[in-house]
């Protein structure tokens, strides 16, 4: 049976530069590379080497606190500081600089392959924490300890290759070429966590990843579904793609967990096969460089700490100048200000726009109250009444419209014809409400 989730939005694709483009290295391996101490999710991390160290890719680099990830070397070479760098969400972040000597040279430690059918609750959930694996989605939670929450509670596994933001190819690629790998692995995941289904879930658009999956199923002995469904966005969000799956409508201030379902994104995936069946860490992962500022657009294989210069450098650098370079899609994505910053675990795409393709370009006007974006919303937030009351300054009006219930899609501001920041606006309410604060 089919489902659907409520809102969102259909804006144009744009993948039709990168969707053929393999998954390729990087023209020239970065000089050096910066690996920030922070999950990303502003947690300190402690640095397990120091300068003059000499480290081997995925030998264990910065050391977790609590649930907190372990951060490894993404290349062979030399620690030659630890130092402020810039970070696209944080800002300035202390990291480790690591001088690349370009031999990539293993780790002499990296733990034997696993075989899949002893794979026990017990290996997964160790085989996952040593190896850094966080949400590559976006969330940055990390993997560990979702999969320790979910063991035993849940009845589906789902896979997310729904991979709605515009401009992104990354994970459609990543499918597309490897997709027996994350077969064999949502597999052997089911099976470990006691979930009686797995679901990779694809858009119809995506047909050729549909028809490599289709044949690499035909030919496996695991039991994985493939569900292709409707092209909208955000059905990559996790509670619209759970709702998708299974008609299951995860509440406000709940986790898939709490209606039987846990999401895993295909990269995450591809990074848990990784580690268990190669026992490599994540040290690398998939970027789309894409956006009709970029020259040659394509999908790139990047070790983790590679400053988002290198990256167009390896795609020809800009063709024009750029309007807005954004780190991800431009739904979601975060505007960028320096190109110092370095790839990291939760790094997509690096889009680079064109004023004519820019979001919200041009004059904004007044709220002409079309509702427009109640309609759009897949949360029922009314963002119009949210930004209303903002602009009167009420803030008391804010907690009964639940503006903590956003999942930061991006579609109110999409559709909005007076090309309100609404999303902003929604989000500044979102920390006045956390705070219990006016607002400034």
């Amino acid at each position: 049976m089919f489902y659907s989730f409520f809102g969102g939005v259909n804006p144009a694709p744009h993948k039709e530069n990168t969707r053929r483009k393999p998954i390729a290295q990087l023209e020239q391996p970065p000089r050096r590379v910066y690996l920030p101490l922070t999950s990303g999710r502003d947690q300190a991390l402690l640095p397990a080497v120091k300068p003059g160290d000499t480290v081997q890719v995925g030998q264990p680099v910065a050391i977790s606190r609590g649930l907190e990830s372990t951060v490894h070397a993404s290349v062979s070479g030399r620690v030659t500081a630890i130092e402020d760098c810039p970070h696209a969400k944080l800002g300035t972040v202390s990291a480790i600089v690591i001088e690349n000597d370009g031999q990539d040279t293993p780790w002499s430690g990296r733990p034997e392959p696993l075989i899949p059918e002893q794979l026990t609750l017990e290996l997964l959930l160790g085989r996952v924490r040593e190896a850094g694996i966080t949400g590559m989605g976006g969330s940055g939670f990390p993997t560990a300890e979702k999969l320790r929450q979910a063991a035993g509670r849940v009845d589906t596994l789902i896979v997310n290759a729904a991979e709605c933001e515009p401009y992104v190819t990354a994970d459609y690629r990543l499918l597309l070429e490897r997709s027996d790998k994350i077969l064999l692995t949502a597999h052997t995941l089911a099976r470990a966590l006691g979930a009686q289904r797995a679901v990779l879930v694809t858009e119809g658009d995506k047909l050729k990843a549909v028809e490599a999956v289709e044949r690499r199923l035909r030919r496996s002995s695991g039991k994985v579904e493939l569900r292709t469904v409707g092209t909208r966005y955000p059905l990559g969000a996790e509670r619209q793609i759970v709702q998708t799956v299974t008609g299951r409508e995860v509440p406000p201030g709940k986790l898939p967990v709490d209606v039987k379902c846990v999401v895993l994104n295909v990269a995450t995936v591809f990074a848990i096969q990784e580690a268990l069946f190669q026992g490599r860490a994540l040290t690398h992962r998939a970027v789309t460089v894409s956006g009709g500022a970029v020259a040659r657009p394509r999908n790139l294989w990047v070790p983790l700490g590679t400053p988002l210069k290198d990256l167009l450098d390896s795609v020809g650098g800009l063709r024009e100048q750029a309007d807005q370079v954004l780190l991800g899609g431009p739904m979601m994505g975060l505007p960028l200000d320096d190109l110092a910053a370095p790839v990291t675990k939760g790094t997509n795409a690096l889009t680079c726009l064109t004023r004519s393709e820019r979001r919200g370009a041009g004059e904004r006007t007044v709220c002409v109250r079309c509702g427009k974006c109640v309609s759009a919303c897949p949360m029922h937030l009314a963002p119009a009444f949210i930004h209303r009351a903002l602009e009167q300054d009420q803030p008391r009006k804010l907690p009964v419209l639940h503006p903590q219930d956003c999942i930061s899609c991006g579609c109110c501001s999409f559709v909005c014809p007076a090309r309100i920041p609404l999303l902003e606006q929604v989000e500044r309410a979102k920390a006045l409400v956390s705070e219990g604060g006016e607002p400034t």
